[in-house]
């Protein structure tokens, strides 16, 4: 990998550090791990998740109840608000992210519309090849 883009790929990553996006799930993240009733609601998650991925890799297929199982649970969680807070962190840093490849696979391809100019929001109509 040539030094400049070595450099460059390290600035990236200090400046994504500092965006506010990162941030928010960080304290997002610290709050909800200093919670017990959230750490309770993960790991049940999580431990249902493997014992059901253990289940499918021995080809036992998952049941209604299984599935239904796992809905349930996961709803759970998704009501502690420090869990939504954090899964929407996370949705919005990831979102981030993508717009972030995206801007570059596009100027990799030598594409004029990268993301902030206007294209990449969809408001040229299409004409543009965004």
């Amino acid at each position: 990998m040539s030094q400049e883009v070595f450099e460059q790929a390290l600035e990236l990553g200090r400046k994504i550090a500092e965006s506010e996006e990162f941030k928010e799930v960080q304290r997002a993240e610290s709050a909800m791990l200093k919670d017990s009733e959230a750490q309770k609601l993960l790991m049940e998650f999580q431990l249902l998740q493997q014992q059901q991925r253990q289940k499918q890799q021995s080809g036992i297929s998952l049941t209604a109840e299984d599935i239904k199982q796992f809905e349930q649970i996961e709803s759970k969680m998704l009501q502690n608000p420090l869990i939504k807070s954090f899964s929407e962190a996370q949705h919005k840093f990831q979102e981030l992210l993508n717009a972030v490849n995206e801007t570059i696979n596009k100027t990799m391809l030598g594409k004029k519309d990268v993301a902030g100019s206007g294209c990449a929001s969809g408001s040229c109509g299409g004409s543009c090849g965004c």
